[in-house]
């Protein structure tokens, strides 16, 4: 290993003394303050693409873990804030890339690579006695993101600096690091200010994640996600102050046997004996026509014109696929699951009410009235025409 460092540094003096080219970032720094961390570097002035940060819990030698994924943060920044109370040893390496988007797992200890141990410092820290790193300058748009659990709710505070706008607050059971992350959201609200409260479902074990992003950036699709800052690294466990009441059993009613409260005389004691119609009996009922049954007018699938409308993106992209290949398309079963599916994640009290009023319809097509009839209900409160309408049209089918 000791020869494997010093191959290394070696390297890096024959590219620094060259100039030829440097595709990794140098002179990484961290410091450590509470449950905060703080990552600094200089980029590469070769590899001027975007900055790749991985993390780990072992060192960094030869090859990155395939099940780590990065943090990727733009050229230029130089820093990173992380969350690290969950883990006793942290290992960093921060990646450089070209614009052409290759990256370069050139791994350098204490160059790109670095470790921390909370409590202690950084190894470089502790080397030079710098703990005091310089102050960045502050952050335009949104920053220092915090999510803080109170009982049932949860606190969301966060530093917004520039122009005032509509800043969309977003939550998720995993963790948001890149844009893609926002297809497992849900919105919560837009147009919020610091501070602001919402009630997740309280369920034990299930954290929350919370990212915070201006509207303008993501309907221009430069949505710049960096966890620590903008989006929350720690998840939230949200606990009921309720105590969980026992369901009362109703008491059954005793079953009352009337053989036991009639004498045996008003009963028969055998199974009369099966008497066959006769000849003209069974021609008569031969040549009888039933009246034969009309067939059930189903009405007719409705879909919101907001709903066929390319989305620029979050939860509404995935509704918009389920409307536009199942359920235009007729194909009820697969609409039913796909739905179900899509709705078995928490959604934004708008986006909930369409979906259901969707998979109502596809539980109609499919003859499952009862559950169709449950969702139409559900909705009642948000669109009440077409959730009545519907109703009724399953109501008929059900008596039907």
């Amino acid at each position: 290993m000791v020869f494997l460092h010093l191959f290394l540094l070696a390297a890096v003096c024959v590219f620094a003394q060259n100039r030829d080219f440097i595709p990794y970032v140098s002179q990484i720094r961290v410091e450590s303050r509470s449950n905060l961390t703080r990552l600094t570097w200089l980029d590469s002035p070769d590899a001027r693409g975007p900055v790749y940060i991985y993390r780990s819990a072992r060192p960094f030698a030869g090859t990155i873990p395939a099940n780590i994924r990065p943090v990727v943060v733009r050229y230029g920044e130089q820093y990173y804030i992380d969350d690290s109370d969950d883990m006793e040893n942290v290992y960093y390496f921060v990646a450089a890339s070209d614009l052409s988007g290759r990256r370069y797992d050139i791994i350098l200890p204490k160059i790109n690579s670095i470790s921390l141990i909370p409590g202690q410092g950084s190894e470089e820290s502790i080397a030079s006695g710098e703990f005091e790193l310089p102050s960045a300058e502050p952050v335009q748009g949104i920053s220092n993101l915090r999510a803080a659990q109170d009982g049932e709710r949860v606190i969301i505070t966060f530093n917004a600096h520039g122009p005032r706008k509509n800043a969309i607050l977003y939550r998720s059971m995993t963790q948001i690091r890149v844009p893609q992350d926002l297809l497992n959201a849900v919105i919560v609200q837009s147009r919020i200010d610091s501070p602001f409260v919402d009630f997740p479902v309280p369920v034990p074990g299930l954290k929350w994640y919370y990212a915070v992003i201006y509207e303008d950036e993501i309907a221009s699709g430069n949505m710049g996600i960096k966890p620590g800052i903008n989006a929350t690294s720690a998840g939230v466990t949200v606990t009921s102050e309720q105590t969980p009441e026992r369901p009362l059993r109703p008491i059954p009613l005793p079953v009352l046997t009337l053989r036991n409260t009639m004498p045996d005389s008003h009963f028969m004691t055998e199974i009369p004996e099966q008497v066959p119609l006769n000849a003209i009996s069974e021609n008569i009922l031969r040549d009888t026509k039933m009246p034969s049954k009309t067939a059930l007018n189903l009405k007719r699938p409705r879909v919101f014109a907001v709903d066929l409308a390319a989305p620029t993106g979050g939860e509404e992209s995935a509704l918009f696929q389920i409307i536009t290949e199942y359920f235009v398309t007729f194909q009820w079963e697969t609409a039913r699951i796909s739905l179900q599916h899509y709705l078995s994640l928490p959604r934004s009290r708008d986006i909930e009410a369409r979906a259901r009023f969707y998979l109502g319809q596809a539980l109609y097509y499919t003859e499952n009235h009862r559950e169709a009839l449950m969702e139409f209900l559900k909705i009642r409160s948000m669109h009440s025409a077409e959730a009545n309408s519907w109703i009724e049209a399953v109501l008929t089918a059900m008596v039907y």
